[in-house]
């Protein structure tokens, strides 16, 4: 057996303040990073750290409707403004764990991939598993790509994790959020909302059906989609998933370390 891989993704919500455009939470990127850097040293795993846009790019692409592709004259301007506005906050991250001794290496997936009606559909990753194989921690995360069928789209980490896992098999998927998990309410409107512990095949169905999109600006789709994402790769590589609180200090390096039970989350498994 190979050693074990983790996928993590840090929500753009966690590690942005999406109240003010284009402003990182140098902080809470910090400590994050300090509990998966921890976390690997204690338990000698492989580690990709995927994150989310918050405040920088899904501002931009809402505003030029990249998704909806080349649309008007307008389009490829904002195609690009929206790649530039992602890479920034992954610079940002990038540079944040290399001063803390952390051997991160970015890889923008507009480069390595494209995408067909919003899905990415080529490319390849050979250069991701070189980069684990040396040692290094590969970052990724969403961004505007080229796409075949509309010219351009926006591709979230979830849909770059997905297609990663189809040749780098992670035995571990963390979503981190800004909430402990899947609700059967929208927990931030009702105060009785209950937390589904675990989603498998006997339930999916019926949790996509009410996890909610998303309440922020978010071109890449809500909860409802970052779930859908997360049982496809599990059910096709078997690995386990999480849903859980990246704002809750501890919960990714518990998550990591092996120690979820301490954890209030949701557990997805095939």
């Amino acid at each position: 057996m190979g050693r074990d891989l983790v996928f993590i993704k840090i929500g753009g919500s966690v590690i942005t303040d999406v109240t003010k455009p284009s402003t990182a939470k140098n902080s809470e990127i910090k400590r994050l990073l300090k509990e998966m850097w921890e976390a690997k040293q204690a338990k000698d795993f492989d580690l990709i750290i995927g994150h989310g846009s918050g405040s920088f790019a899904h501002v931009v692409g809402k505003r030029y409707r990249v998704n909806e592709g080349l649309i008007n004259e307008e389009s490829k301007t904002g195609a690009s403004r929206t790649h530039i506005a992602a890479q920034k906050l992954n610079l940002i991250l990038n540079e944040i764990g290399l001063d803390m001794g952390i051997p991160l290496y970015s890889f923008t997936v507009s480069s390595f991939s494209m995408a067909s009606a919003m899905k990415l559909t080529s490319g390849f990753s050979s250069s991701i598993s070189t980069a684990l194989s040396k040692g290094f921690i590969p970052t990724v995360y969403g961004d505007a790509v080229l796409d075949s069928a509309q010219g351009v789209a926006i591709c979230s980490t979830e849909e770059v994790f997905r297609f990663l896992s189809e040749s780098i098999r992670p035995t571990k998927i963390i979503m981190g959020t800004d909430v402990n998990g899947i609700y059967d309410m929208d927990p931030v409107l009702n105060k009785g909302a209950k937390l589904i512990s675990s989603v498998d095949g006997t339930n999916i169905k019926k949790v996509t059906s009410f996890a909610g999109e998303a309440r922020k600006i978010d071109v890449s789709g809500g909860m409802h989609t970052k779930l859908s994402r997360l049982y496809d790769m599990v059910s096709k590589t078997g690995a386990t998933g999480y849903i859980a609180n990246a704002s809750a200090p501890g919960t990714i390096k518990k998550l990591m370390a092996g120690r979820e039970k301490e954890v209030e989350c949701t557990v997805v498994r095939k």
